[in-house]
């Protein structure tokens, strides 16, 4: 310490390990050595593409590299990268709808309806509260076909509760099924969702789920 100053400074420096050093082929291992070149970026993608996953496309690497410890990325550095591209090339929304116009061009019956900000004759209407990375509430709209399965008619994130929201939802969902509305409705207690029901199926009978009942 300079007292007169009253700053520190380095009297003394010594450049001598107390440790092993690393020993050089594992030095790519080190996070600040740990990177994708463009080659490998481009491989990864393409291998992605066809439905290869991330974990497969490493040990590939691997095996062109000549070993694990020749590959200067872990599977992790490959999960950021993909993240990274995600957001480069817009939102996660965004991303989302891309597909699904790439999905709607190669299937012309596939339905999907988003705004800025045939099934059966029992749906039931469940909401898991914001359990997801977003913390937006996932609503599932499923059902029982004649083989006594479960089938997912719809689902959607939502931003909020409100009683306008799920008015929307259930709109889309009757445009998607081409204006066939359903007999019957199961729902939680939520009180909100026995006025929904009611304007935009109101000949469904509602009903509470047996679970919340008991």
């Amino acid at each position: 310490m300079d007292d007169e100053l009253e700053r520190w400074y380095v009297a003394y420096f010594s450049d001598a390990h107390n440790h092993h050093v690393l020993e050089l082929r594992f030095s790519s291992m080190l996070l600040g050595h740990r990177r994708m070149s463009e080659a490998d970026i481009e491989q990864m993608n393409d291998m992605r593409k066809e439905g290869i996953g991330v974990s497969r496309i490493h040990d590939f690497m691997a095996s062109l590299a000549g070993g694990y410890h020749n590959v200067p990325y872990t599977t992790r550095d490959m999960h950021n990268v993909n993240a990274k591209q995600r957001r480069e090339g817009g939102l996660d929304a965004e991303s989302c709808l891309r597909y699904l116009r790439e999905c709607k061009a190669n299937d012309s019956v596939l339905y999907y309806k988003v705004v800025d900000g045939v099934f059966g004759d029992v749906v039931t209407f469940d909401a898991t509260y914001k359990k997801n990375f977003y913390l937006s509430p996932l609503v599932v709209l499923s059902g029982v076909n004649h083989h006594n399965q479960t089938v997912v008619f719809a689902a959607a994130l939502v931003a909020d509760e409100k009683e306008k929201t799920y008015v929307w939802l259930l709109q889309q969902l009757q445009t998607a099924m081409k204006g066939k509305a359903p007999v019957s409705i199961i729902t939680d207690g939520d009180r909100k969702m026995k006025s929904v029901i009611e304007q935009v199926f109101p000949e469904a009978h509602h009903q509470l789920c047996a679970w919340h009942l008991l």
